[in-house]
């Protein structure tokens, strides 16, 4: 693996950390601006992978997700830095798992609800609203109604 400055903690910065109150992503200290620094200096492919990978994501999944073509994925190097705006969607679906465990208790109970055609979504899957950032909003609302006993 290479040492190239600051890669190697990108590997695992957008990581879902499964433990309550542990924070938003497994990045230490990290805040808003560490998070726009982030998006704008571009996270490398391999962190983007290894989140698709602990969120059972398929690169049709994660392609759509990040607006960005299958192709175009595959035919990045792993140490490649993703554009600003695929990086800022990769940390928006972190924080979203990462919120999901946080009320859920379990990222597998999580994903398995994303995954659920839902009244609250119109009868679609959560993970289905993920290509807008309305849709994300929409899910961070309804883990809110949740997390208060607030069902639809």
């Amino acid at each position: 693996m290479k040492h190239i400055k600051g890669y190697r903690v990108q590997e695992n910065a957008l990581l879902i950390v499964e433990q309550p109150g542990a924070g938003a992503a497994y990045i230490a200290g990290s805040g808003y601006f560490d998070f726009i620094q982030l998006s704008r200096s571009g996270i490398i492919k391999r962190a983007l992978l290894n989140l698709s990978r602990q969120l059972s994501f398929s690169l049709t999944e994660l392609a759509q997700v990040v607006h960005v073509s299958e192709r175009t994925l595959q035919r990045y190097a792993d140490d490649a830095k993703l554009s600003a705006d695929t990086s800022e969607r990769a940390i928006l679906l972190s924080q979203l798992y990462q919120r999901g465990t946080e009320v859920f208790g379990q990222l597998e109970n999580f994903k398995e609800w994303m995954r659920t055609p839902l009244p609250a979504f119109n009868y679609q899957t959560p993970i289905s609203l993920l290509d807008t950032t309305f849709g994300f909003q929409l899910i961070q609302d309804e883990l809110g109604r949740i997390e208060h006993g607030i069902f639809a």
